[in-house]
């Protein structure tokens, strides 16, 4: 039995002074005479938070272990507090059969972070979507260009889809955006039309535009079930970034104008954004170095994402509060994670204990990522995770500053 204690630990909403024991589940919160002789390891009044969910990551491996492994991926997300990941199946080879599925399961599984898989979805295996629905924590489907090239644009393929995933009872995940579409609203119509029509559970991943968010909103008025994701990316950079910067943030879908950012962060505060989730995609250096045109899409972000909104929350541009709803809560309840987003008695000892106060500079030297660099390099940023703990076992500790 571990016990924490000196720590305000993040319970139903707020913070509160009490010490946690746990081995693989959390067992009591506060005293508790059967427990109380376990070793208390004191955490000097820092925060301890429930474990971060990334929803959205490509940890790569197979054919581009080069640019990340699932090792190496784990340890990145560890390190940045996040305890589960869903990965996105456009790798190579792609996640679109039992075969492929099984075999980064495996690798998945000796990694040492909580996981889940997507299915992906093409014209060619839509007879697979019954098989594969009990192994994926959910489908994915791009209607938009991406790497590995996994787009889907037949319109009778499409109805298919959406009605075999709406059966299976699995949440779509959707890719609507086009790299060179000027109206993220008119990408995202499609995806909501064919919900509505087959009554699909719709997650749309990486919204950036005011006029794509209020669309969906209005979706979700209407009564279609359907849950919006931003990444910090878009949080932090806009079209004047990349014009300067050139391929390091080029970005599928691409960033946008300063004014969609504002929006994004006040749709944040506000509750409108249901996700928060870093599409961590470890491109190198050196592919990033081509010309624009062929560089790949995607920056690397899973370590970064909770020291980044931990800085945001100490300029109080949002609620710890919402940041735990958004990037812990939220993608336990709608991806059916039991046991996961919250700490409670009898919910998984999976917890990130930060300090609030720590301020440390994103530099290529403390990544963990095998791509090795960072978007956010030179960000000073405060607030940082310094242990974490999944299902009991500590599996980050951060060095002194």
């Amino acid at each position: 039995m571990q016990r924490l204690s000196g720590g305000r630990v993040f319970i139903a909403g707020e913070l509160q002074e009490a010490d946690l024991f746990f081995d693989e589940q959390i067992r009591a919160i506060g005293s508790d005479p059967e427990f109380d002789a376990a070793e208390p390891l004191d955490v000097g009044g820092k925060i301890v938070l429930p474990g971060l969910i990334d929803v959205h990551v490509h940890f790569r491996d197979f054919r581009q272990a080069y640019q990340e492994t699932w090792a190496s991926g784990a340890r990145a997300a560890l390190q940045g507090g996040v305890t589960t990941v869903l990965e996105m199946p456009n790798s190579d080879p792609p996640t679109l059969t039992l075969k492929t599925l099984r075999a980064k399961r495996a690798r998945a599984e000796a990694a040492g972070v909580r996981f889940g898989l997507y299915g992906g979805l093409t014209e060619n295996n839509i007879e697979l979507i019954p098989l594969l629905a009990p192994e994926v924590a959910a489908f994915k489907l791009y209607l938009g260009q991406t790497t590995g090239g996994l787009i889907v644009s037949d319109p009778g393929a499409l109805r298919e889809m959406f009605a075999a995933v709406a059966e299976s009872g699995k949440l779509l995940a959707v890719h609507a955006q086009r790299p060179q579409s000027r109206s993220e609203a008119a990408d995202l119509e499609p995806a909501l039309e064919l919900s509505d029509r087959y009554h699909t559970r719709l997650h749309l991943c990486h919204c950036r535009t005011r006029e794509g968010i209020e669309l969906a909103l209005e979706a979700r008025r209407d009564g279609l079930d359907l849950s919006i994701e931003t990444c910090p990316h878009y949080l932090h950079f806009t079209q004047q970034d990349f014009q300067q910067q050139g391929a390091l943030l080029k970005v599928n879908p691409p960033l946008a104008s300063a004014a969609d950012r504002e929006y994004l962060w006040d749709a944040l505060a506000k509750g409108q954004i249901d996700i928060l989730a870093s599409d961590h995609a470890p491109h190198t250096l050196e592919e990033k170095a081509q010309a624009l045109e062929r560089a790949p899409y995607g920056l690397p972000g899973v370590e970064t994402t909770l020291p980044l909104m931990l800085d945001a929350v100490s300029k109080e541009k949002l609620t710890l509060a919402r940041l735990v709803e958004v990037f812990s809560t939220n993608p336990a309840r709608r991806f059916g994670l039991e046991g996961q987003g919250q700490i409670a008695v009898g919910h998984d000892a999976d917890l990130v204990v930060v300090d609030p106060t720590r301020r440390q500079t994103v530099a290529p030297e403390r990544l963990a990522s095998k791509c090795g660099w960072s978007p956010f390099e030179g960000f000073e940023l405060t607030g940082w995770p310094i242990r974490t703990w999944v299902r009991g076992r500590l599996s980050y500790a951060a060095p002194a500053p």
